[in-house]
């Protein structure tokens, strides 16, 4: 599973289901306990989908045009490539060789990009109707045409969803079928609905209207309540309902969102832009990292312009075939709408480059992202056997074709559901959290776990059944059919495989432990639903009689892709019965090349050099602006207590002392000769005298005498806490006390 954009999905996964459960009869064995294995999650649910569009006479031309493309955005856009799109124009029947309905595109698969192109060319075929074709509304006619065709075999079972494009109200006034007389007409019409919209529901076909224009908001909310209405697991968005816009130049968006949620898919944003002519611009969409498929359409307008693709990580994507794990079809490039269809896309934000020839009109263009993840619930029990009135703690985690998702973010918008049916007792729903309390091991792991009781009166057959649903999953549910354990029930297992991090060609570690209260078992080891590249070190392993712990390894193959795999570890005794089983949880990361791993030394290495040099400069520089004299003021009295007869500052940049002497009653300044002062501890002042003998130490406020006659007092401009100066003004000389040095700043 890609995990962030700038990774590259892993490769597409083969799924490889281990040997099938021991027959055993009925009469003599107990049922096994087994997770059924789902079918890979290859690729989207199919569809077939029926475009009903107006071609009456109250619309424009600019109506139709709108029309047709919004029919190709969804005949385009289609996520799978099993999926089946016809689109039907209609009008009304009016007089002899009329008809009220015109199949402009039969029943198309959509798998090559032929078919798709094909779709997009027979859409332009629809038109306004003049008055001789039959250009009033008859909505009965062309919802008898969408059942009709839904009705045609179909043996992929694929969901069924009409769309309905009307600027107006029935109106089959002019058409002798309906009755003798205009007046009953319409009545009778609007009956064949209703008795069609019946059969709808029964056959599960949804139907999504949506009206522009003059049309009756009423009549189009009957239509979408008429048919099916659960086709995404009760999800809110995916019930059909009416939609009216203003105009037809909102159809395009406001069918693309309908078509998204009737197919169960996720829409994003529709990014739109004006393209001068000659120039380019960009737009730009975004597929999370929860899709699988995707398809990006472009609403171009003019077929001259032409579209470039970038993903996330900057590179240009083809237009047709394979390019690292992602697969692309575009189709549509030589019309006013294309699209790209992919894949396994790379997750993050897509740039979409229009360029517009010289001499093409302005433009509004647009573009539009429709995106599905093809997943499946996995689930496993913490005791596959268990006995009533134990606790059992059920897991549910999804799987999609290229790994596990345990990305929170990707995850949020998510239900998680489960509940527990059997023999004895009613329907107990299961609450599962990722929280990291309770039955959950840990929190944001994509593990949503929670426990329950089995009854006390269940009697035999058990069902645990997960359930994930969502915008832009279909809705998966993993039912896990098992039994209560019974007196030949002597197993107890647990598997232990800790989530790890391993390079291809690496082994990851785990373990079994068994209690086993009867005679010595042989007990085999299965990996279920994980990739061809990951396998056990041993199949098999012997259990004795009382409780026992065997180790096994996970084994990665040298070829193996990057990403979480997949699957789970399963222990099962000689009948196929489960004993235990754990999720697999494990990330296969590429070790790093040695030049990155050179550099990265590198980069480290200079790091620490550079806050050594940093260490060392400011620490030569704290004892520098230690020692340093500067801000100390001499001052030379007869007595203490007397004025001061004569005072000297030190000079900057004098070094750690400075040298003075007593000339005529006055201190001067001298360079290695006389006396030499420099800073003590604490506030202490050393005074050296002529001979090198060091005096008393000079204290602020303390004068010490240097002759017979004379006495040397200082003041420290470093004086803190508001200490006021012994001798001189209060206000500092700022010009002499302090010279700024490098690094000041960082002291």
């Amino acid at each position: 599973m890609r995990v962030t954009p700038s990774l590259r999905s892993l490769r597409t996964l083969t799924a490889a289901l281990t040997a099938a459960v021991t027959a055993v009869t009925a009469a003599l064995a107990p049922v096994p306990a087994t997770a059924q294995a789902a079918p890979p999650a290859d690729d989207v649910k199919p569809v077939r989908v029926v475009i009903l569009v107006d071609e009456s006479g109250s619309l424009s031309g600019a109506d139709v045009a709108r029309e047709r493309a919004a029919a190709q955005l969804i005949a385009l856009s289609e996520l799978s490539p099993r999926s089946q799109v016809s689109v039907v124009g209609f009008g009304s029947s009016n007089g002899r060789g009329q008809s009220a309905v015109d199949i402009v595109c039969p029943l198309t698969g959509v798998e090559t990009a032929q078919d798709r192109e094909s779709l997009s060319r027979c859409v332009e075929r629809l038109r306004r109707r003049e008055s001789g074709d039959g250009n009033d509304t008859d909505h009965a006619a062309a919802l008898d045409q969408a059942l009709s065709i839904m009705n045609e075999p179909d043996d992929q079972q694929r969901s069924k969803i009409v769309f309905l494009l009307t600027d107006g109200v029935l109106d089959v006034a002019g058409s002798p079928q309906y009755g003798a007389d205009a007046g009953s007409r319409n009545r009778n019409a609007q009956k064949q609905i209703d008795s069609g919209l019946k059969d709808a529901e029964r056959a599960k076909v949804q139907i999504w209207p949506l009206g522009f224009g003059s049309a009756d908001k009423s009549s189009l909310d009957a239509f979408a309540a008429g048919g099916w209405r659960e086709p995404c697991g009760g999800q809110e968005s995916a019930t059909p309902r009416a939609r009216v816009v203003a105009d037809s130049k909102d159809v395009e968006r406001s069918l693309l969102e309908a078509f998204a949620y009737a197919r169960c898919a996720g829409i994003g944003d529709s990014v739109t832009d004006s393209l001068d002519s000659g120039a380019t611009v960009d737009l730009h969409v975004t597929i999370p990292i929860i899709a699988t498929d995707g398809s990006i359409v472009v609403v171009k307008r003019d077929r001259r312009i032409q579209v470039t693709y970038f993903d996330p990580e900057g590179t240009q994507v083809p237009k047709q075939g394979e390019q690292n794990e992602s697969t692309f079809q575009a189709a549509g490039e030589a019309g006013p709408v294309e699209s790209l269809r992919i894949r396994n896309p790379v997750p993050g934000q897509w740039r979409i480059q229009l360029k517009s020839p010289p001499g093409v009109d302005r433009q509004d263009v647009s573009a539009t992202v429709v995106w599905q993840g093809a997943l499946r619930a996995s689930i496993s029990l913490s005791n596959p056997r268990p006995r009533p009135g134990e606790q059992v703690t059920v897991r549910l985690r999804l799987q999609t074709r290229t790994g596990t998702i345990s990305d929170p973010a990707a995850l949020a918008g998510l239900r998680f559901t489960a509940g527990l049916t059997g023999e004895g007792f009613q329907e107990t729903p299961i609450a599962l959290g990722d929280t990291g309390d309770g039955a959950d091991r840990a929190k944001d792991d994509g593990e949503f776990s929670g426990r329950v009781a089995v009854p006390e009166t269940a009697t035999g057959t058990l069902s645990f059944l997960g359930k994930v649903t969502g915008p832009g999953v279909a809705g998966d549910e993993r039912p896990y059919e098992t039994r209560i354990a019974g007196p030949a029930d002597r197993l107890r297992g647990q598997v232990r495989l800790e989530a790890a991090v391993a390079e291809p060609g690496g082994e990851v570690a785990g373990t079994v432990g068994v209690t086993n209260d009867g005679e010595p078992a042989r007990l085999g080891l299965r990996l279920l639903d994980t990739p061809g590249t990951v396998s056990l070190s041993a199949q098999e392993l012997q259990a004795p009689a009382g409780t026992s712990e065997h180790a096994f390894t996970l084994r990665i193959a040298a070829d193996a892709a990057e990403g979480q795999v997949g699957g789970q570890v399963q222990v099962v005794d000689a009948a196929g019965q489960v004993v235990a089983e754990d999720f697999v949880k494990v990330e296969v990361q590429r070790p790093t090349p040695m030049w990155l791993r050179a550099l990265q030394a590198l980069l480290i290495l200079l790091v620490v050099v550079a806050a050594g040099l940093l260490f060392l400069m400011i620490r030569r520089r704290r004892r520098q602006r230690a020692a340093d004299p500067s801000e100390l003021t001499l001052y030379l009295f007869d007595r203490p207590g007397e004025p001061h007869i004569s005072r000297l500052q030190a000079p900057l940049g004098s070094g750690p002392e400075f040298g003075f002497d007593v000339t005529d009653r006055r201190l001067v300044h001298t360079y290695g000769t006389g006396y030499s002062v420099r800073r003590g501890e604490g506030r202490s002042v050393l005074v050296t005298d002529p001979s090198g003998r060091r005096l008393d130490p000079l204290i602020p406020g303390r004068p010490i005498a240097l002759t017979d006659h004379l006495y040397l007092g200082v003041d420290d401009g470093r004086a803190k806490g508001g200490e006021q100066p012994a001798y001189g003004p209060a206000e500092p000389q700022p010009s002499r006390t302090h010279r700024p040095m490098p690094g000041d700043d960082l002291l």
